[in-house]
């Protein structure tokens, strides 16, 4: 599933689930690049919680790659002009 996700321009995190949740499966998923491991049946707070997470992480580095991006351009347009 993590190479499905590898052509985004910015990487969206995926959230393993699985009713077998323990600090294996947990200490694995993140090992290989999962954003974090939710126990089925879900918790009603900490699958809030983990979204929230995921969605405030996600975006904080979107908007940081746009910034990056857009500084990269005035320097070059600054450069060649």
């Amino acid at each position: 599933m993590l190479d499905c996700l590898t052509p985004f321009p910015q990487r969206p995190y995926l959230i393993v689930t699985s009713r077998f949740a323990d600090d294996h499966l947990w200490a694995e998923a993140l090992n290989i690049g999962a954003y974090n491991v939710l126990a089925k049946p879900f918790d009603r707070t900490e699958l809030k919680r983990i979204l929230n997470s995921a969605w405030r992480h996600w975006h904080d580095q979107a908007d940081a790659a746009m910034r990056s991006r857009k500084t990269v351009s005035a320097t070059v347009r600054g450069a060649v002009g």
